[in-house]
């Protein structure tokens, strides 16, 4: 096999896991195929490899899902990066005040993935899936990361990306946008109202270095119906006041990395 069907196989098989990975349910070989434009004999033989690997289980019912070894790779990840461990408690302080469904996103390159998720003690029922992609422009936590960015970095990505509807309220404006992230960054927190998934309401607020960029976000969502501006506003600032900790943590820990290695 020449180099470049070596790299056009991996491409497929990446195709394949991140199609996986954006999915809350298993999913059986024809939708994975029609996903990822693939014919049903190549995608068979990438989930048939994975599921001997690990990285894929295969149910009863000819359906995949992600496997034990992708939960490796990502605890692995998780006690590298330091991020999920110095805001698990934060995350629990969130959950236990607001009694909803709190979630930790984790930036690099420009994009954004959930990395932790608690579950509200009352029944909701979200796409979000640990591992998955999130779409800045459309959740609270993608906004909490785009208001921490340099200016000119978010007119780049309001430009590049394709803003589409998700649903009736999505904000697809670039101008709205920009003024709205501007108004998140002086009040400290963003927020979204169903403009990422019908009935959910979210706020989020930036997780950022010492010179304000940010690593990552936390955001908490509920029922747009338990959630009105009153209960948005005082869960907003909360999270603001205990997601600042998460920051200081991060570069009290940075500032200590860098005095040893003096």
């Amino acid at each position: 096999m020449s180099e470049k069907n070596r790299v056009q196989v991996l491409q497929k098989a990446i195709a394949v896991l991140e199609d996986l990975s954006n999915r809350p349910e298993p999913v059986g070989l024809t939708e994975i195929a029609n996903a990822t434009k693939l014919s049903k004999t190549t995608a068979y033989r990438i989930l048939a490899t994975f599921v001997d690997s690990n990285i894929l289980i295969k149910d009863p019912y000819g359906r995949y899902q992600i496997g034990p070894a992708v939960v490796k790779w990502s605890a692995s990840y998780n006690k590298r990066s330091g991020l999920l461990e110095m805001s698990r408690d934060i995350l629990e302080i969130m959950r236990d005040y607001s009694g909803e469904t709190i979630h930790l996103f984790v930036f690099e390159s420009g994009r954004a993935y959930y990395l932790e998720k608690l579950e509200s003690p009352s029944p909701l029922l979200m796409r979000s899936k640990v591992g998955a992609e999130l779409p800045l422009y459309s959740t609270a936590g993608g906004k909490a990361i785009l208001s921490a960015l340099p200016a000119g970095q978010v007119e780049i990505y309001l430009e590049r990306t394709p803003l589409e509807s998700r649903t009736a309220n999505t904000i697809t404006d670039p101008k709205e946008l920009l003024n709205l992230f501007k108004i998140y960054k002086t009040r400290g927190y963003s927020e979204e109202n169903q403009e990422n998934e019908e009935g959910i309401r979210c706020v989020a607020v930036p997780i950022v270095d010492r010179n304000g960029f940010p690593l990552g976000a936390v955001s908490v969502s509920a029922p747009a119906y338990r959630f009105d501006d009153k209960q948005a506003a005082l869960v907003g600032r909360k999270l603001a006041q205990e997601t600042a900790k998460i920051s200081l943590r991060i570069n009290r820990r940075h500032l200590e990395t860098t005095k040893e290695g003096w």
